[in-house]
């Protein structure tokens, strides 16, 4: 599996920029989850043995909307955050949740703005059984869910939780509890 991401080339329809967004992975079991980022190779060098910090934020109006977040943090460098959003009404985007509910574990694939024709770096990313289990109620959820507003109006509040994450990450908050999911 790690050879099939290594060989991954990055998407024609995506820019060379420092960017995240959710993709599948085809494989033998199946279509796996799995965030790819691009990020200077410095950046990712920094970061190349952090532990990822996994955080689910969910909110069902004015749109369901996931907010899903991995941060790795290196005490000298600090934290790179990797947010990117999974429309719950969407089908690849409601695939997607309930993949990372059903496998537990996703693949970060990094990218360097400098060669980005190939995947530079992996990384894997455990899911907590608590956060498997959000994140399928969550998908089940989105889907009786009738939207009363836009997908932007519910980005907008997610990111002010978001915020509030980043000022209150202290960097080791990663130890005590990398597993959060919330609902908003």
């Amino acid at each position: 599996m790690l050879q099939a991401c290594l060989q991954q080339s990055w998407p024609q329809d995506k820019p060379i920029a420092q960017i995240v967004f959710p993709q599948f992975i085809p494989s033998s079991l199946g279509n796996l989850a799995a965030q790819w980022v691009m990020l200077p190779k410095q950046d990712i060098l920094h970061h190349l043995y952090s532990k990822p910090f996994k955080q689910f934020f969910f909110i069902e109006s004015p749109y369901p909307l996931l907010l899903w977040i991995t941060a790795l943090h290196n005490p000298e460098h600090g934290t790179q955050w990797l947010p990117c959003y999974l429309d719950l009404k969407d089908p690849k985007s409601l695939e997607i949740a309930q993949r990372l509910a059903k496998m537990s574990y996703y693949r970060l694939l990094l990218f360097c703005t400098e060669e980005p024709q190939r995947c530079a770096q992996v990384m894997t990313a455990t899911l907590s059984s608590s956060q498997c289990q959000r994140l399928q109620e969550w998908s089940d959820k989105s889907q009786a869910i009738q939207p009363q507003g836009r997908p932007v109006e519910s980005r907008q509040l997610l990111k002010v939780e978001f915020e509030k994450l980043k000022s209150e990450f202290p960097g080791q908050r990663e130890c005590n509890n990398p597993n959060l999911a919330w609902a908003i």
